[in-house]
């Protein structure tokens, strides 16, 4: 970068009192060695002197602009042609002229996410670069590819345009290239083979960290089933509807209480307590809370000419599910309005197999969530699979290469136009069953082949029992089946989070995880159930039991049963005074081993249980009842007391209501509760409280009156009879 002082005699500058000091300051986004988008207009912005004129020229183009009464400026230059000519940026004031050298048209992606976007070409450390990263940095350098990194790991509470640290552009060689993001420069490397125009990198990754703080205000706005965070997150922000609101009320607390504590002071009583201050307005103070890093970032390139985004990050909120997927949403919308690009392109990566230890569903849940993402998002939208390439003991694959090239086959395709590239991994597109095997029909691929024996395809039947699957390829179709399984109902692949992908499209790109099936009818789930489970009890929840005292099951299997628990069953048969029917069944993974603490939690059962649980199949007949699989539900088992207030923090639960998260008071003689939910959906699936009483409260469904989880209903004098059967996979 070039800076001049333009030349004024020094009459008039004592006439007028001009100082001449550097008053023009472009964003920093701007330097030499820089890659402008090309085919797009390009934005270029920064601050002077309020109300001084800017004039930027670039090639044949001049354009002005004057600066606002907040000193800030912004021109735009008109869509250009690629050129790897090196031109000057000229950026000049009315006493300064700034000139950024060797500027060139090509096209410009931002690198963002986590670690796996961090991780760089080479280092000292074995398990922090890529495999043949320095043989690979040393023959990709190209002064065509040029790069610039975010170093400095920044966070804020509200936006900031300044970056504290060097944003500084340079050719990549051999050397810088080895600090790089590894999948950036694999991904850059790809594009410029094909295209032969400039590519320019903007890399702004910070390991570690979730997609929370990357997403804009925006971006919660924009995405209903955010709208708990989107709250949260507008409560802290000054100007919002939501931050006046909160704070007009806070002043009229303390003005009330300044009030009451002088009153009290002057007449001598005891002084009133000062109010808690609320905690909606009290700012972040963690890097993983929202928008923190978008501030810090993100903000201060906006709103650069970008032709799009790849974005490698998840494993930080591994364990939301499709909660995920909403918050993809949420960063892409945000982005892209920011930006003011709607057609910001967004190719990402689907995390890696990795034993993350705990539930090893919970990366598959958000395998599921990062593709109904891209499914959802159809428009310049893509993932990349790479369940081939993992490492069970390592976070982060060496092989980035490999993903490198799989989002620059994304981008080659469905932005650059090359039609005739294979860049996506296959897809279900239809299904059926057809006697006793799934007929699985997918999109993306033309045949199938595997590395030995087609592995990791599970069937189960009607209850859940899952078997492994014998697979058969005709061209795009796969016939899946297990002979033990005669009427198969679901069916999963990979879903565990140590499996390798080993089945490939004729174009060598991996068949990411699914699950699909079907709602069986009651007959053939309760015959499946009957067939494979074990019943551990069966109970009457009609016969108050003793305060004190065990529970009186009609059958308790629970000291015969030998193995270790692979799934739960509760199934609740309820039957009204006019002989209607109620019923319902929900399957999931265990919360405990011991087969005593899987029953009533009664006092001396000594039971308690209050948390979350994994993988819910749920069926009824109950019309209000959200039926099918669910990643997450939760459970609020005890014998104790219990209130309103959300104790245990369960995402969207009220405290003024009696729902899916209570206030217990533990152990000991008390109200009792024994209650399934699905917080994602606001459901309570059964509940059955206040079990030493005649007239408990037994429930399917959310109760259609009074609190949802049927607290003081007295329900059962609806019922002729109640029957709870607690039953058990085991192995």
């Amino acid at each position: 970068m070039v800076k001049t002082k333009l030349m004024l005699s020094a009459a008039l500058v004592t006439v007028l009192g001009i100082a001449l000091e550097a008053k023009v300051v472009p964003a920093q986004i701007f330097g030499d060695n820089m890659v402008l988008q090309r085919s797009k207009a390009v934005p270029i912005w920064g601050t002077a002197d309020p109300g001084e004129n800017i004039q930027v020229s670039f090639g044949s183009q001049a354009v002005s602009a004057q600066a606002n009464q907040a000193g800030e400026w912004m021109v735009k230059l008109e869509p250009m042609q690629a050129n790897a000519q090196g031109s000057d940026l000229a950026i000049a004031g009315a006493n300064e002229k700034i000139v950024f050298k060797n500027v060139v048209v090509g096209e410009v992606w931002l690198a963002s996410g986590q670690s796996n976007m961090e991780m760089c070409m080479w280092s000292d450390n074995p398990r922090w670069r890529a495999t043949n990263g320095d043989k690979d940095a040393a023959a990709g350098a190209n002064k065509n590819i040029r790069i610039t990194t975010l170093r400095n790991h920044i966070w804020s509470q509200l936006p900031e345009k300044i970056y504290t640290g060097d944003i500084k552009w340079e050719e990549l060689n051999a050397e810088n290239g080895q600090k790089f993001s590894a999948t950036a420069f694999y991904f850059a490397q790809n594009i410029y083979k094909n295209l032969q125009i400039p590519v320019g990198i903007v890399a702004s990754h910070w390991s570690g960290t979730r997609i929370d703080p990357w997403i804009p205000p925006e971006g919660f706005n924009s995405v209903p089933e955010l709208k708990d965070i989107a709250y949260t997150v507008n409560a802290k922000i000054p100007g919002t509807g939501e931050y006046a609101q909160l704070s007009t009320k806070t002043a009229e607390t303390y003005q009330k209480w300044l009030a009451d504590f002088q009153k009290a002071a002057a007449d001598k009583k005891l002084l009133p307590p000062l109010p808690d201050y609320p905690a909606e307005l009290r700012p972040y103070t963690h890097v993983q809370q929202s928008t923190v890093i978008y501030n810090r970032m993100i903000y201060p390139l906006l709103p650069f000419a970008f032709r799009g985004i790849i974005w490698y990050q998840g494993c930080s909120n591994l364990g939301e599910g499709m909660l995920y997927k909403y918050k993809m949403h949420a960063l892409l919308n945000g982005w892209r309005q920011l930006f003011r690009q709607d057609d910001l392109a967004f190719y990402f990566v689907q995390l890696a197999p990795y034993n993350y230890g705990g539930n090893p569903t919970r990366l598959p849940e958000i395998w599921e969530a990062q593709q109904a993402f891209a499914a959802e998002t159809p428009a310049h939208v893509n993932m990349a699979v790479i369940n081939d390439v993992g490492d069970y003991g390592d976070i982060h694959p060496h092989d980035k290469a490999t993903v490198g090239k799989r989002l620059g086959l994304l981008a080659l395709k469905h932005t650059y136009g090359k039609s005739e590239l294979k860049a996506d991994s296959p897809l279900v597109s239809k299904w059926e069953v057809r006697g006793n095997k799934f007929v699985v029909e997918f999109k993306n691929a033309e045949s199938f082949t595997s590395k030995g024996e087609p592995q990791n395809f599970e069937v189960a039947g009607a209850a859940g029992k899952w078997y492994p699957a014998q697979v058969k390829f005709n061209g795009n179709t796969m016939e899946i089946w297990n002979d033990n399984v005669k009427v198969p109902r679901m069916l999963q692949y990979m879903w565990h989070h140590t499996r390798t992908g080993n089945v490939f499209n004729e174009a060598a790109l991996p068949l990411g995880a699914f699950r699909l099936g079907s709602i069986p009818e009651k007959d053939e789930l309760l015959t499946d159930l009957e067939k494979n489970f074990q019943l551990i009890y069966t109970h009457n929840m009609l016969e108050a039991q003793p305060k004190n005292g065990a529970v009186k099951y009609l059958l308790d299997n629970s000291s015969k049963v030998k193995g270790s628990i692979k799934r739960l069953g509760y199934l609740m048969q309820l039957t009204t005074k006019d002989n209607q029917e109620e019923w319902a069944l929900v399957l999931m993974d265990p919360f405990t081993q011991d087969f005593k603490k899987i029953g009533v939690p009664t006092s001396k059962a000594r039971i308690f249980f209050a948390q979350p649980v994994n993988n819910l199949a749920v069926f009824s007949n109950v019309k209000n009842v959200c039926k099918g699989f669910f990643n997450a539900g939760s459970i609020e088992f005890w014998s104790g007391n219990y209130k309103q207030p959300n104790q245990y923090n369960v995402a969207g639960a009220s405290a003024s209501t009696y729902d899916f998260g209570d206030s217990s008071s533990g152990y000991g003689i008390g109200y009792g509760s024994m209650q399934i939910h699905i917080p994602a959906e606001r459901q309570t699936v059964m509940a059955y409280n206040n079990f030493t009483n005649i007239l408990c409260d037994i429930g399917i469904g959310n109760s259609p009156t009074g609190h949802p989880d049927w607290t003081f209903s007295q329900s059962a004098k609806k019922y002729s009879k109640a029957i709870l059967k607690i039953y058990a996979l085991t192995e």
